[in-house]
């Protein structure tokens, strides 16, 4: 059955494409900060199809989608086009001609963002291996960061250290997300 409803109110991303600066600050994990400060606003939702951490003592980059942010809307539309003039990270704002040649902000909805989201989780997930560090991105231990001490198929044991005691307990692999560490590579 077809969805019903008013869906102007559903979250919708505008499509940025990454200049080599822009790529290179997402494999470092800055971009999104940059993002935001050349928006001017620090807590405007900003998706990096790309997650960075360290394995085995070496930093890895896994891009579902290289040269491409995703910002949300909700701003005016001049702030976006802006970027492409005050960011040297971006390369172009996606936008179709509008009428009277005005362009458009080109978007794609929040299902496909939520999508990618999931795709990059899994892909990460398949490359938690023991003695990594980690954060917990759900579920009862959300936020809270551990050291795997074995994994199987889709569980993986992380010992989660609290300030009184320290526990062991089985967390799905896709809820789980490697940290980069910067004091280690």
């Amino acid at each position: 059955m077809p969805e019903c409803g008013d869906r102007r109110d559903d979250q919708s991303w505008v499509v940025v494409e990454l200049t080599r600066s822009g790529e290179i600050r997402a494999e470092e994990g800055t971009l999104e900060l940059a993002l935001r400060e050349a928006l001017r606003s620090k807590e405007h939702p900003v998706f990096i199809p790309a997650a960075t951490y360290l394995r085995n003592g070496h930093r890895v980059t896994i891009h579902l989608m290289e040269g491409y942010a995703f910002v949300a809307t909700g701003l005016p539309e001049t702030d976006y086009f802006a970027l492409e003039r005050d960011c040297p990270h971006v390369k172009k704002v996606l936008a179709s001609p509008g009428p009277s040649n005005i362009p458009v902000l080109s978007v794609i909805g929040d299902k496909d963002v939520d999508e990618m989201r999931s795709q990059l989780r899994q892909v990460v997930s398949a490359d938690i291996d023991v003695g990594m560090r980690v954060s917990v991105t759900q579920g009862t231990y959300a936020k809270l960061d551990g050291l795997v001490m074995d994994v199987d198929e889709n569980e993986a044991q992380v010992l989660i250290e609290l300030r009184s005691f320290k526990l062991i307990r089985s967390i799905p692999r896709v809820f789980l997300e490697p940290l980069c560490e910067e004091g280690n590579e």
